[in-house]
């Protein structure tokens, strides 16, 4: 019966007799698509916000693309579905993230500051992330929500698509400053009066001076007017912005569903003042941290003060270490075979990411159950994971015969979860443990050869019996326990 063939980097079953689907020379086209990838989404980002949204997705879906046919050059069909549904889980995980949970933002100019700092310049300026569920998720490319979160509150910093026309910036970051219903004023004295009442206003306030005065006299300078006149209409006074500046009701009490929104450094900032109240339904999100550099780090939800954080922190960090230095969970592709955990510290303290050891203080014993990774001989450069038994050990010449297992002609010396172990027929073309060269039955120094236990169906794993010789270093760690499914543990 022919093996059906599985991914290449799970416990699985490898069929290299299968003809390759995706040609070995995208393995050179792959990573040019995915750098095309990465560069169309570099250009999106360094473009003015809002501008190129839809380049950025492009470049996404043609670096996982492009990743994709990296990755499977030269595999089968069946590897190259396993890979595939991945890349496209990744890509679906990642277009759903971007839409309903976060999105980077890069502060593209000064009217934020002192608190974000903005600069056009490729790879300057901070970069934050923004909470987009907070006030509800927004329909894809449009301003409209699926439903309504959380109400806006004063002082949060919000990215925003702008009412303005023609603006230079369609996507905008300022902080709100007028809520609905609200009668907002700047005052000739610097400070802003809501229902009459100064605000109090946090840490970050702008500025000392006059920004209400400054613009008020820039506006009317600019339309040759020497007193706010009273017979414009909203419409004209629209064009150049006196909102929460003039104390006219038009332009001085926010709308239902509105919002005034100004920059903290408000004498450099084109805000609500000039383009009007703005619209929930323009809200993108709430700024929730700057992310990028790394000395502007900061959080604006004070999540990271709380004791939860500091956990989260402690958990990730005893996770990364277990995960690099003391073991792995693995699953089996094939029916029936579960997960299990791989303990790496049983054999030594190995070196993350690679196939090499700080220090080894013990050799695998016959009849450990292992995890093991071989380089497939017909297909340089992939590789082939599989769960077995030490059979063979460095200088023994070994046998499987009938479905049985000799060492040295000998079946008494081995361990009976050896000498009892199902191992199926030997795939037709595997010469080792069978063959007359010494080369194919005698154990190299620093080689191990280990068996798989049959399927279900009775056919042959994945094993020494195909793949040669285990190196030392591809024995990756002992396998500890099943822990699942529960009722096999």
């Amino acid at each position: 019966m022919k093996k059906k063939p599985e991914d290449r980097k799970t416990t699985a079953q490898v069929a290299p007799e299968d003809p390759a689907l995706v040609p070995p020379y995208m393995g050179y086209i792959g990573p040019f698509a995915a750098a095309l990838g990465l560069y169309l989404m570099q250009r999106s980002s360094t473009a003015r916000p809002g501008t190129l949204d839809w380049l950025w997705y492009t470049g996404l879906v043609v670096t996982i693309a492009g990743a994709v046919l990296w990755l499977t050059a030269g595999m089968n069909r069946s590897q190259v579905f396993e890979w595939s549904r991945s890349g496209f889980i990744a890509l679906a995980l990642a277009l759903t993230i971007r839409w309903a949970i976060a999105e980077p933002y890069r502060i593209p100019s000064g009217s934020m500051e002192n608190v974000l700092h903005g600069d056009p310049g490729f790879g300057q300026g901070d970069r934050v992330f923004v909470n987009k569920w907070v006030y509800g998720i927004r329909v894809p490319f449009m301003n409209k929500r699926l439903y309504q979160g959380q109400d806006p509150k004063r002082w949060d910093i919000v990215v925003f698509k702008t009412p303005e026309k023609n603006a230079l910036y369609s996507t905008l970051v300022k902080r709100i400053v007028g809520l609905p219903g609200e009668r907002i004023h700047v005052g000739s004295d610097g400070k802003i009066y809501c229902n009459g009442t100064a605000l109090e206003i946090p840490d970050f306030a702008p500025p000392p001076g006059n920004p209400g005065a400054i613009i008020k006299s820039a506006v009317y300078k600019l339309m040759g007017w020497k007193d706010e006149p009273k017979n414009k209409q909203p419409g004209v006074y629209s064009q150049d912005g006196i909102y929460g500046v003039s104390e006219r009701d038009e332009f001085a009490v926010v709308p239902p569903g509105h919002y005034l929104m100004m920059g903290d450094n408000s004498f450099s900032s084109r805000d609500g003042r000039f383009f009007g109240w703005v619209p929930n339904e323009n809200f993108v999100g709430r700024v929730a941290s700057v992310w990028w550099p790394p000395t502007n780090w900061r959080d604006f939800t004070g999540f990271t003060k709380t004791a939860l954080w500091r956990a989260t922190l402690w958990l990730i960090g005893v996770f990364l270490v277990l995960r690099l230095f003391v073991g792995r969970t693995v699953g089996s592709v094939r029916r029936g075979g579960g997960h299990y955990v791989i303990s790496f510290v049983s054999l030594g303290l190995r070196v993350p990411f690679t196939r090499r050891w700080f220090l080894r203080w013990r050799e695998p014993q016959r009849g450990d159950l292992v995890l093991c990774a071989k380089t497939l001989p017909d297909m340089p450069g992939q590789e082939a994971m599989f769960i077995g038994r030490v059979a063979g050990l460095p200088g023994e010449r070994v046998k499987v015969e009938a479905g049985q297992f000799f060492v040295d002609d000998k079946r008494d010396s081995l361990p009976p979860v050896l000498a009892e172990m199902p191992l199926g027929d030997a795939p037709s073309g595997a010469p080792y443990g069978r063959g007359r060269s010494r080369d194919q039955i005698t154990v190299p120094e620093n080689a191990y050869f280990i068996l798989a236990e049959a399927g279900a169906d009775g056919d042959a794993s994945t094993d020494s019996r195909e793949l040669g010789w285990i190196p030392g270093n591809g024995v990756i760690g002992q396998v500890t326990w099943r822990w699942w499914p529960p009722g096999r543990a």
